[in-house]
């Protein structure tokens, strides 16, 4: 299942940063976390009005010839130029490009309270840091930090960290009872130094994302369909209670997935701007939905992606996976588009990356999720 994501881009999605250090720290390269769109299985590809700045100032001692002065204030539109190119730069340090765009971060900001979940530093008056709290999901709270590749070295990483984690704490009002809570965040694998800044602040390794892609300016091989099933056209409004329980059981195993109510799963799922439905193929058997892919226009970066492809178990090993791909490669075809992406768990148990491989994709980036526990469970 390829789902992203945020979430995600991105949800969702894995972005890279520049973590500074604190005296005898690490500085790291990119930050950032994996949304729950972000994961995929073998069959299961798997507003607030951004406000007036408010800054308060900060200043990190290092050793070194100075100490930089450090401001951490809010995002805000005249910003947003300067903090995307902090994005940018800091995964095109790592991989040499960058999934950011301008639109997508103006959806970012205009989803997040940005006077409480949403950060930007600046070291010397020059933007160097950019962070966002995404919602959580159930004990779980996703970081997302980047730190331009020219401004390590000067605490802008640990403090982007540090915010991140007091924000969690200040919502511990919040926190569902008897769960475990946990921030996790991530890092572009090629940042050497990202491990150290995450040990040094209590974060421990948990899993590891690719980010793949597949060139679709020739056409692709035809999908096989197995018998017993058919493609309709897929309509929001008659069809989404159907995918939405279908969805629940293809994912029911997967390592990060949360259920929630239909009209939250409804705006998630269709809400997001990219999301047409004549993108989105959907497969029936009878009155039952028993594979989909929920696919989106550039979406999580300059392409066409691959949100969420499910198959229900008991329709798996019959080739829908394979022909979801295949069909949705063909469909963002028919519209010009020349790359497709999805987001993948490495450890998905049912070998969705050589699925993957089979259809012509490849690994793009990996990203190494963190996490730091902040309450045990019970």
């Amino acid at each position: 299942m390829a789902r992203i994501p945020v979430l995600p881009r991105r949800d969702v999605r894995l972005e890279r940063r520049d973590a500074g250090l604190e005296p005898g720290g690490e500085d790291a390269c990119h930050l950032h976390p994996v949304l729950g769109d972000e994961r995929s299985d073998r069959e299961r590809l798997h507003h607030t009005t951004v406000g007036e700045r408010a800054a308060f100032r900060t200043t990190c001692a290092i050793d070194g010839p100075y100490a930089p002065a450090v401001d951490l204030v809010r995002p805000t539109a005249d910003r947003l130029d300067e903090a995307l190119t902090v994005l940018q730069a800091s995964e095109i340090a790592v991989y040499g490009d960058s999934d950011w765009t301008a639109h997508e971060l103006r959806e970012e900001w205009e989803r997040l309270d940005v006077e409480q979940d949403a950060w930007l530093v600046e070291v010397d008056g020059r933007m160097a840091g950019v962070a966002h709290l995404h919602e959580q999901k159930g004990g779980r709270y996703f970081g997302d930090a980047y730190v331009h590749p020219e401004l390590t070295d000067r605490g802008v990483g640990t403090r982007l960290l540090a915010s991140l984690e007091e924000r969690v704490r200040e919502l511990r009002p919040e926190w569902p009872d008897g769960e475990r809570i946990v921030l996790e965040a991530a890092h572009l694998v090629g940042d050497d130094r990202a491990p150290g800044l995450f040990a040094g602040r209590g974060f421990e390794y948990a899993r590891s994302f690719f980010r793949m892609v597949i060139d679709v300016t020739e056409a692709q091989p035809d999908p096989f369909w197995p018998e017993g099933v058919e493609l309709r056209p897929f309509e929001p409004d008659r069809d989404g209670p159907m995918l939405y329980d279908a969805e629940i059981e293809a994912f029911s195993d997967e390592w990060d997935y949360v259920v929630h109510e239909y009209d939250t799963w409804r705006e998630r799922a269709f809400g997001p701007s990219g999301f047409d439905p004549r993108l989105a193929p959907v497969v029936w058997a009878g009155d039952e939905v028993v594979a989909f892919s929920r696919n989106y226009a550039k979406r999580n970066g300059n392409w066409g992606f691959v949100g969420t492809l499910g198959v229900r178990p008991a329709w798996r090993r019959r080739g829908l996976g394979l022909a979801l791909l295949c069909e949705s490669f063909g469909r963002f075809r028919e519209t010009g588009e020349t790359t497709v992406a999805l987001g993948v768990d490495v450890e998905n148990p049912t070998g969705a990356t050589r699925l993957y491989e089979r259809a012509g994709m490849r690994v793009l980036w990996q990203a190494d999720v963190w996490q730091k526990e902040l309450r045990a469970a019970g």
